[in-house]
């Protein structure tokens, strides 16, 4: 197809299905854009769109969907078109609504400065809404309007690589039976709960990972968050507070675009994982309702949480909801919240530079000298000089 005819199938699909479409060139500049309206995306965006824009040049010919850090999916598609390479992209599109507290989250977990707020609100507001349905409709729809044939300099390249992968891998098939044997070592050591675990991990990483690039220590990252979370989770562990963490640290690390940020964030998970399972034994068996409003709070950390407030949502008298979760935790529940928000702030503290009110306010404190007081008063220190101690450093 002609550059003119491709156009005018990108604006017929604009309108089709209610979503922007581009056109991206050589040099990753966007060249079309429909419709004219359309506002592009923050710039603290644009560096990351243009890393899956590089990653589907790697497959021409072929609709690809990626999904970052900031809730957007886009389908992207690279091909030739009149002696030049171009990408298409549909796109971007949300899977659910964006609240203001959602963007602010975002920016807080992606390390981002709280004055970029606005300008991702007024973004996110012109995005389409799609839901799984839709998503695999328009990717099938897009197969068969555009060519699904092959780039032959860049296949045969791929085919190069593939066989150079394949041959690396016979090689190491020798020491298969060695890897499996320590991953599982590891394992055992974590399901205990040993410190040993750290090390033993590290020594099979070195293994098992030898010189990857940011992607596949991405993928094996995820792989591994996933891994801990279930075990932890079978061991006993709290689901909500499980799944909350493992989707904290996918998102966070989606964010990272150095190798060396991913090894610190690593360890970091390792800890956070080890210190959950460790815990498990020190809390006994609670009844259904002290189990209720604990995943109430697990869900609603963020919020506004008082005691009235889950008794209300768990349809219980507030003095009997305090009697009874006072009796099995051996804590208040507004302790047993601070506990979990304190927790919560230490990882932030650790892993991003955003400032004590910012994690305040995401952790649904009113103030920064309430957060302060009762951060100093649980851990014996303030946020600022724990921050000192245990911050991870950027490269």
């Amino acid at each position: 197809m002609t550059k003119y005819e491709i156009i005018n199938l990108l604006k017929d699909c604009s309108i089709a299905l209610h979503t922007p479409v581009l056109l991206i060139n050589e040099r990753n500049k966007l060249s079309y854009h429909f419709p004219d309206s359309f506002q592009k995306p923050p710039s603290v965006l644009r560096d990351l769109h243009r890393s899956y824009i590089n990653e589907s040049r790697k497959r021409p010919y072929t609709i690809q969907l990626f999904t970052d850090p900031y809730d957007q999916h886009l389908f992207l598609y690279p091909m030739e078109m009149e002696g030049k390479e171009y990408v298409l992209g549909v796109g971007p599109f949300l899977q659910q609504d964006v609240s203001r507290k959602r963007v602010k989250m975002s920016l807080v977990m992606n390390d981002l400065d709280s004055e970029f707020e606005e300008q991702f609100v007024q973004y996110y507001q012109q995005l389409p809404i799609w839901n799984q349905v839709q998503i695999h409709s328009v990717k099938r729809l897009l197969n068969q309007l555009f060519p699904n044939k092959e780039n032959k300099v860049r296949y045969a390249l791929e085919e190069e690589k593939v066989r150079n992968h394949y041959q690396a891998f016979t090689q190491s098939l020798h020491s298969y039976p060695e890897i499996v044997a320590s991953k599982q070592h590891f394992i055992d050591l974590f399901k205990k709960g040993e410190a040993q675990a750290l090390e033993e991990y590290q020594a099979h990483r070195e293994k098992s990972l030898i010189n990857p690039d940011v992607r596949t220590m991405k993928n094996h990252m995820i792989r591994l968050v996933s891994e801990l979370g279930y075990i932890c989770i079978e061991k006993g562990a709290q689901q909500d507070e499980i799944n909350s963490l493992s989707d904290f640290y996918i998102n966070f690390l989606e964010s990272k675009v150095l190798l060396e940020d991913l090894k610190s964030l690593e360890l970091n998970i390792l800890q956070s994982f080890l210190d959950r399972i460790k815990k498990i034994d020190e809390h006994p068996y609670h009844s259904p309702l002290v189990e209720r409003a604990q995943k109430y709070i697990f869900q609603n950390l963020t919020k506004e949480l008082t005691l009235k407030g889950i008794a209300e949502t768990l349809k219980v008298n507030p003095n009997y909801l305090s009697g009874v979760f006072t009796k099995e935790k051996g804590m208040s529940i507004t302790h047993f919240i601070n506990q979990q928000r304190i927790k919560e702030a230490k990882e932030l503290l650790c892993i991003t530079h955003h400032s004590l009110m910012d994690i305040s306010m995401l952790l649904g404190y009113n103030s920064q000298s309430y957060f302060t007081r009762v951060f100093k008063s649980m851990e014996g220190i303030g946020p600022k000089e724990f921050r000192r101690k245990y911050q991870i450093e950027k490269s």
